[in-house]
Order: structure tokens, then C-alpha cells, then sequence
């Protein structure tokens, strides 16, 4: 796996070698939230930092089988996805780039420095401020719209150049088809908050804002149905794996982790070698 540099030369989407006047949006951090800080443990769903980016946490269930029901983000309830063509094969996963193969993931994480989860002075913000996904090239697309796209495993329908107002999603986290792109959360792998207990407190900014936004350099953007993504909420995969995946998403997030030189807990380590031990290829 290739290693982050400052320069992210791995390609034109990712954040840091967007120009400053893209990122204005995004590069005012605010404040802390007042209130406990999270233990020395993995993360569970405490205060889960996703829900400012996709939408409030009360629409956990879908209420159709494709995900064509009510939206989760307030004041929407009168979009309509695009139809879907018709004749299309069966949906498939689409997995980020970038993912290491077997052998390489146990090479990854045997190489990984270990050491405690620590998650004090957490907050969302410090991933590059007040806005959750930032703006990319001329048209301004923002890192969702972007994914969304790339993710679908059909081709997206796109309006005003940038809006994904339809496309086809199967989300590894549950098994479900979503046709619908409000129903669909652009998940950090590598949740924010567990990138901050494990090194990311001692970043820039600048890489911390890449790390939320990355499109291609690691794998850690993927697109899962917005419920599935509330299950997982900020736990690591000592705490949760996605049943029938385990082991593309295990070697996703060494893949991160290994990018990003992330450590790992004693824990964490364990539970992933558990699942790379019962993989095949």
C-alpha cells in the first residue's frame, strides 16, 4: 500500500492538493462540544460524529425493502430518486479503491504499531471544520457527490453537474439494494473518531481534512445504507464487522490504517487476524 504524503500526489480528487480558495467552506474548525470526553476504549456509537454529515440518527430503519422510502435529511420529503432502468443485472458491492490483497493486509497489520485507544478532545470539526465533505474542481462537487457516483454500480444520474439524484447501491454493511440517494451514507471506513484515538489528535489539519475526504488514495470511502451505518456507529472491528464481508472489510481498514500509519489496540490486532486467518485469496 502507498504511504500519505503532504503533496497527495495519488490524485487530483484528494483534498490537500485542492486550491485554498475550494476549502473555504470547510477550513474554519469550530469549537469543541462541551461535555465527558470518551474512555480509553474503542469507540461505540457515543455521540456518533456521521450523523452531522448524513442526517439524524431517529431514521435508523428503512420502510421498503429498496430503500425507496422516507428521506433522513430534514426538509426533503418531496425528492424522488430517478427511476432505475429497466433489465439490470443484480447489484453488486462496489468497495473503494485500493483495498490489499491477503497476503499484503497481514503484512500490514503485522507491521502496524500497537498501542492504547485514546479518543479525548475528539470532535468532527478538527477533520476540516464546520462543513463535513469538502469542494472539489471547477464545478465545486462536493466529496459525497463524488462517491455516490463513483459507487454506484450502475451509472449514476446526475443533475446540475454535481447532484446524484439517482443510482444503484448495494451496501456491504447489510445486504440491502438502495436505489434511493438519501438513503445512502458515504461511511468512513475508519470512522473519524477512531483515527483521532489512534494518531490522527496529532495531525495538521491539512491531513486530517484528507484523511475525511479521501476518494482514492486509501480505501475508505464507501457508500452503505444509511441505517446499516448507524448499526456500525464509531466501533472498530473488535466491537463490529459486517456480516458476509468480514474480510474485504478487514483488509480495508489495515489498508487505511497502513496509509495513514494509524496504530492499532491489542484488541483491534486480534480481532483482525481472527478474521484474515479465515480468508481465502
Amino acid at each position: 500500500m502507498r504511504s500519505y504524503r503532504r503533496p497527495v500526489l495519488t490524485s487530483a480528487l484528494l483534498v490537500a492538493a485542492l486550491p485554498a480558495a475550494l476549502l473555504s467552506v470547510a477550513a474554519q474548525a469550530a469549537s469543541p462540544p462541551a461535555g465527558p470526553q470518551a474512555d480509553l476504549r474503542h469507540p461505540t456509537a457515543l455521540n456518533f460524529d456521521e450523523l452531522d454529515c448524513e442526517g439524524p440518527e431517529e431514521d435508523r430503519l428503512p420502510s421498503t425493502a429498496s430503500g425507496q422510502g422516507a428521506v433522513h435529511q430534514p426538509g426533503t420529503a418531496a425528492f424522488t430518486p430517478a427511476p432505475l432502468p429497466s433489465g439490470l443485472p443484480p447489484a453488486v458491492v462496489k468497495w473503494p479503491r485500493n483495498i490489499p490483497d491477503l497476503e499484503d493486509a497481514k503484512r500490514m497489520l503485522s507491521e502496524l504499531d500497537v498501542g492504547t485507544f485514546d479518543s479525548k478532545g475528539f470532535r468532527r470539526t478538527a477533520f476540516g471544520g464546520k462543513s463535513c465533505w469538502v469542494l472539489h474542481g471547477a464545478d465545486k462537487c462536493s466529496t459525497r457527490e463524488l462517491a455516490l457516483k463513483a459507487l454506484s454500480d450502475i451509472p449514476a444520474t446526475v443533475k446540475n453537474g454535481c447532484k446524484v439524484v439517482g443510482g444503484r447501491w448495494r451496501s456491504a454493511y447489510d445486504g440491502l439494494t438502495v436505489a434511493n440517494p438519501l438513503r445512502v451514507d458515504i461511511d468512513h471506513i475508519v470512522p473519524l473518531r477512531a483515527a483521532w484515538g489512534s494518531g490522527a489528535r496529532d495531525w495538521p489539519e491539512y491531513k486530517r481534512r484528507a484523511f475525511a475526504n479521501d476518494l482514492s488514495g486509501s480505501p475508505q470511502l464507501i457508500a452503505v445504507s444509511t441505517w446499516s451505518n448507524r448499526d456500525k456507529g464509531d466501533k472498530g472491528p473488535d466491537k463490529w464487522l459486517p456480516k458476509g464481508y468480514e474480510c474485504t472489510y478487514s483488509r480495508a481498514w489495515i489498508g487505511v490504517k497502513d496509509y495513514y500509519g494509524l496504530r492499532v489496540t491489542t484488541a483491534e490486532r486480534k480481532a483482525l487476524r481472527g478474521v484474515l486467518r479465515h480468508c481465502r485469496g
